[in-house]
């Protein structure tokens, strides 16, 4: 099944997340079919730009998919989750071209972490952005690191203690993202921010992006030994995995309480 729809608009390569169900939860796979889509994008010169959306009337993403998270089952497997994680943030910063993110209804957890790597960020008037980890027994640290670097340590500790949706009003102060607008025009906002973007001389530009993505794709890759320690205690904790089966709908007592 094919996971990231890619769409030509006007020299704009528009990928569109195409999980079944409508929050577009994020696994192994999808992740890297959208860090293959994003290095396609960064290598075709009739591309001036790159935009990231969950598609029409669809969560940009709800976070991680909980289908495979429930079978991390020991510390290899947790290592490994967190390091694509991080592969798939720093492929966003390493894309040499502009890239924008078309926020609709929920970006939660990785998903609003993904949001967060993005040269520029368009959300809808109903979307909202949540970190919800702590309350759920999972470790929130590289949401911690990731929202301290964009934002500061203070939004980052009132977003992840807090556990609490934070709207348009709050990101657009929190300085997370740049544009609000109502839901039927984001895609073609976004679309039009990025052809503006992508008319920028593309070496000046590349260059220029790659000084200020820094301090983020450092942040991550000195913080991800630390993040995978705070997990693999996390998921033999297993405080979890109620919150697992109350989303999945499932009383796989073996999947979910191994290790």
């Amino acid at each position: 099944m094919r996971r990231i729809e890619i769409e030509d608009v006007a020299g704009v390569r528009l990928l569109t997340l195409t999980h079944e169900k409508y929050t577009n939860p994020i696994g192994k796979q999808t992740a890297a079919d959208l860090m293959k889509a994003l290095a396609e994008a960064d290598r075709d010169d009739g591309v001036s730009a790159v935009v990231v959306t969950g598609g029409r009337d669809r969560c940009f993403s709800a976070g991680g998919d909980f289908n495979e998270a429930r079978m991390l089952l020991d510390d290899d497997i947790v290592d490994e989750t967190i390091a694509w994680c991080t592969d798939m943030y720093l492929a966003v910063l390493n894309c040499g071209k502009p890239a924008v993110a078309a926020v609709d209804h929920h970006a939660i957890g990785l998903g609003f972490q993904l949001a967060m790597m993005f040269d520029w960020k368009i959300m809808s008037s109903r979307a909202d952005f949540i970190m919800p980890e702590l309350e759920h027994g999972i470790g929130a640290s590289v949401g911690a690191t990731v929202l301290t670097t964009t934002c500061s340590y203070d939004v980052a500790r009132h977003v992840i203690m807090s556990c609490q949706p934070i709207g348009p009003e709050a990101a657009l102060r929190y300085t997370m993202v740049d544009e609000v607008c109502e839901p039927e025009f984001l895609i073609d906002r976004a679309v039009a921010r990025a052809r503006r973007l992508g008319s920028y001389p593309r070496i000046a530009f590349a260059g220029t992006k790659r000084v200020s993505t820094e301090p983020m794709r450092t942040a991550l890759q000195r913080t991800l030994p630390a993040s995978q320690a705070v997990h693999r205690n996390g998921f033999k904790a297993k405080a979890m995995h109620k919150h697992f089966r109350r989303v999945l709908g499932t009383s796989d007592e073996k999947a979910v309480d191994a290790n």
